[in-house]
Parts: C-alpha cells; structure tokens; sequence
C-alpha cells in the first residue's frame, strides 16, 4: 500500500487517498463487482449506439401499434344522420342495420317533405331530401325532381298533404320501409285523395344512412269532391 498525498504544504487542509497498485504500474480504485459490470456493460453499449438502435426500433414498434389502432377505432365509428328535429335517444345504427325508431323518424320526416307541399315551397323541400340520397342515385333523382317542380309551375294554385295511416302499421323489410298513407290534391275547390303506401328503399355504409329510392303505390279507388265556401 502507498500513500499518496495531493496539495502538499496545504497544512490540515490537505487531502489523501488510497489506491492499489496495479500488477502494470498503475494505480486504480476499488470498486464492487456490480458497478464494474455495469460501467463495462454501458460503456460497450454507448459505444456501439445500441440505446439509439433501441430507442428507434421501441418508436418504430409504437407508432404502428398506435396507427393499427386508430384505424381500428376508425373502423368502428359511426356517422348517424339524425332525422330533423329530433332527439337521438332511440336513434342508433347497430352495425349496418337502423333501428325501427330511427326508419318511422326518418320515413315521417321524409314524407312530409316529398308529400306535403306547394308549388312555391317545393324546390326548397325536394333539395332537403336530396341531402339524404345517395351519391349513386343523386343524379337521377334530381332530375325527377326538377321535372317535379317544372310541371308545377303552370299550376299556381295546387298543393299537396300527405297524412300518415297511423291505424296501420309500418312495414320494415330489408332496405326498404314501407309507410301507409292518405294523400290529398287541392286544386282550387277541388279535393281529390287516394290512399297507398310510400316505399323508402335505403341503404347503410359505413355508418351513413343513404335514401336510394322513394315510390308511391296507390291503393283502392281514388275519390273527388268539391269543398263549399
């Protein structure tokens, strides 16, 4: 053992410190065996650049993990069209299928635009159920639509109502719901009404509710009658 002394002529102040030669002429601290390894073992690590190496492999690993997941949540979102004024308490979609709730508010909603009008308040309806077509049959329905209004312009003086049979039921099959109906033509004092039913054929993807076509079929006789002062 050697002593070795720094700061010589310091007086009380200096300070000493006890090395072990070494079997080469150094000298070198003791130390325990577990901080040894672990300075070798970094020591190695930092030099080779493998904490960078991991690191970048941990955010490679992560952002995949995270993209995987975002789509998935993606995947499984779901955009509803709530029909006009109403609530969404009872108004879901499970899967590709609408509830019974959400097709009566849907159908009620899409019948009073297509069937209860004027020949002045008829484009700004037809243009609210357009939103709800589907893209693949837009341009079709359109065009009927304009040559809706185009016949109603040389009639001034007509309008239509449509009331729902509520003491007949809804019929729900699949892509198509079937609603019964009383419709009335007033020209002038003239009353013409049939009844039948409205067909909403509609389609669900990926989430959306899409209307992809609206027929009437009349059922029974239809009937006139003039109306008095």
């Amino acid at each position: 053992m050697s002593k070795v002394q720094t700061n010589p002529g310091a007086g009380s102040h200096a300070t000493t410190a006890r090395a072990t030669l070494t079997p080469d002429g150094g000298d070198h601290t003791p130390y325990s065996p577990f901080i040894n390894r672990f300075t070798d073992a970094t020591s190695n690590i930092w030099a080779e650049n493998r904490v960078l190496r991991f690191f970048s492999v941990c955010i490679l690993i992560a952002s995949f993990v995270f993209g995987y997941l975002a789509l998935t949540a993606m995947g499984r979102e779901k955009t509803i069209v709530v029909p006009f004024g109403q609530g969404v308490e009872h108004l879901y979609l499970v899967g590709d299928k609408p509830s019974e709730s959400y097709l009566v508010a849907i159908s009620r909603n899409v019948i009073q635009l297509v069937g209860t009008y004027t020949s002045s308040g008829i484009v700004f309806q037809l243009d609210e159920v357009l939103k709800l077509v589907h893209p693949s049959e837009y341009a079709l329905k359109r065009e009927t639509f304009r040559a809706d209004v185009a016949r109603l312009n040389d009639f001034r003086e007509i309008s239509f109502a449509t009331y729902i049979r509520y003491d007949e039921e809804f019929d729900f099959g699949k892509g198509v719901v079937r609603v019964p109906v009383r419709r009335e033509r007033f020209v002038g004092k003239s009353r013409t009404s049939d009844t039948g039913y409205y067909q909403l054929y509609y389609t669900v993807e990926a989430g959306r509710f899409w209307l992809t076509d609206i027929k009437f079929t009349r059922q029974g006789e239809v009937q006139s009658e003039q109306l008095s002062n």
